[in-house]
């Protein structure tokens, strides 16, 4: 079975972890809502009011299985993990008012500077960090 997924982060083409997605198809550019915040090494999503900018891609069971350990997702267990992998629909891009999947950040981000255009690409660049 194939999914749509919505990636946002170090997982994005000439970041620290696109490697991890070496296999899947590119479907494009897509915008989601929720807010980033920069958890240091990598951004957190956090649903709710903003615009996060983002890629869509297309995974099979295998992959996504792969990505949830990446993104430290135990599977049945939202209380173990750091990220949750959540529906969100797409705001635009080729599957605009689609629904995808994503990972959600799912721990307290008390104290993490907020990324408040939503794009980590951008916010990097802007920060001076490598990722």
């Amino acid at each position: 079975m194939s999914h749509a997924l919505f990636i946002y982060g170090t997982l994005m083409p000439g970041l620290r972890l696109e490697a991890e997605m070496h296999g899947a198809r590119f479907t494009g550019a897509a915008q989601v809502p929720g807010r980033l915040v920069d958890l240091g090494r990598y951004p957190g999503l956090l649903l709710g009011d903003g615009v996060v900018s983002g890629e869509v891609y297309e995974v099979d069971d295998a992959h996504l299985a792969r990505l949830d350990v990446v993104e430290d997702m135990v599977p049945g267990d939202r209380a173990a993990s750091q990220y949750w992998r959540e529906e969100v629909t797409v705001l635009s891009g080729p599957l605009q008012g689609q629904p995808v999947q994503t990972y959600v950040y799912n721990r307290p981000t008390n104290g993490c500077t907020p990324i408040s255009h939503g794009d980590y690409r951008r916010y990097i660049r802007e920060v001076g960090r490598d990722s």
